[in-house]
C-alpha cells in the first residue's frame, strides 16, 4: 500500500486551488477524514483512560503532574515516564483532531484530567 507523500499532497491542494471539483474525490476525502478522526477519538478515550489510572493512583491531575514533571519537580521513576509519554499522546492525538476538524478545536482544549 503506497502511502501518499508531501508532494501528493501538495499536488491534490494546487489542483483544489485551481479551482477543481469532483464529487467523487471529495468524498472519498471527507470519508478518510471521518474514519482518520475516528480512529484518533478511540486512541484518545484509551489515552485518557490510561491517564485518569495515573491520576487515581498519584492523586494528582495530569496537567498537574505535566507542569510538575517538565519542570524536574518529578523523579525519573518508569511510572512518571510511562505518564509523561501518554500525556505527550494525548497533546498530539487533540492536536491532529483539531486540524482535521478544520475548527479551532475549542470543544478539545480541556484540562490533561
Amino acid at each position: 500500500m503506497a502511502i501518499a507523500s508531501n508532494l501528493d499532497i501538495q499536488r491534490l491542494e494546487h489542483l483544489y486551488k485551481s479551482g477543481f471539483r469532483d464529487t467523487f474525490l471529495d468524498n472519498a476525502l471527507r470519508k478518510v477524514i471521518e474514519r482518520q478522526i475516528a480512529r484518533d477519538g478511540a486512541d484518545l478515550a484509551r489515552v485518557n483512560e490510561a491517564l485518569a489510572r495515573f491520576e487515581q493512583q498519584y492523586n494528582m491531575s495530569s496537567e498537574e503532574f505535566w507542569r510538575s514533571f517538565q519542570t524536574g519537580q518529578m523523579p525519573d521513576s518508569a511510572d512518571f515516564m510511562e505518564w509523561n509519554i501518554f500525556c505527550k499522546m494525548r497533546q498530539r492525538i487533540v492536536s491532529r483532531l483539531q486540524i482535521l476538524r478544520g475548527g479551532d478545536g475549542t470543544a478539545l482544549l480541556t484540562t490533561m484530567s
